[in-house]
């Protein structure tokens, strides 16, 4: 299998700034901000597609307070992405009326993909400190993806349908998959020479 390369638009769209409503407050660090992790997984289906990227987990440990510490490999075998990470969460800890275990194994594993995104640059803004908050958020405007609904439609449509859409979602606030993009591209191409 060649392996792809990720693409200067590709790039930005894993840079995009992430919504107002993905960034919350840390729960023990009042002076940082975290990510919500589906919003990671939305961003890697986004710009990779559904399917395309793994993870594989392993226990580390449990310590005595309920300390769950996982170690998640990642990777994106069509552009020869992989990394390893580790994760920690104690869910509250096992003297909270809130604790569960499972939910600290699932915590943990989001910590670590919430960091193996950082590697990505998804959420940069957020490790970099210029958005911090969800106040800081609300001047983003959020990004609009092409669904794969409007995609299928637009390779049907005719040649001043696939440019309009070409031209509204590679605009500001709008995003494209690369490949769709490549394929309406080329489908443009032939309805215009005529075949």
């Amino acid at each position: 299998m060649e392996i792809k390369k990720i693409t200067k638009e590709m790039r930005e769209q894993l840079r995009y700034p992430l919504p107002p409503d993905a960034i919350k407050p840390h729960p023990t660090k009042t002076y940082l901000s975290s990510i919500k992790a589906i919003y990671v997984t939305e961003r890697l289906n986004d710009v990779f597609g559904v399917g395309s990227w793994t993870t594989k987990l392993q226990h580390i440990v449990t310590a005595q307070n309920s300390m769950v510490v996982v170690k998640v490999d990642f990777a994106i075998p069509e552009y020869g992405v992989y990394y390893e990470c580790y994760g920690g969460n104690d869910n509250g800890g096992e003297n909270s009326k809130n604790f569960d275990l499972g939910d600290a194994y699932k915590g943990a594993t989001t910590d670590a993909l919430t960091k193996i995104a950082s590697f990505l640059e998804i959420g940069i803004d957020v490790f970099k400190g210029k958005q911090n908050t969800p106040k800081d958020n609300e001047k983003q405007k959020p990004i609009t993806w092409l669904t794969e609904q409007q995609y299928n439609a637009t390779l049907a449509a005719d040649i001043k349908g696939i440019e309009a859409v070409l031209r509204k979602y590679s605009g500001d606030g709008f995003g494209i998959k690369q490949e769709w993009k490549n394929a309406l591209e080329i489908k443009l191409k032939m309805l215009k020479d005529g075949k």
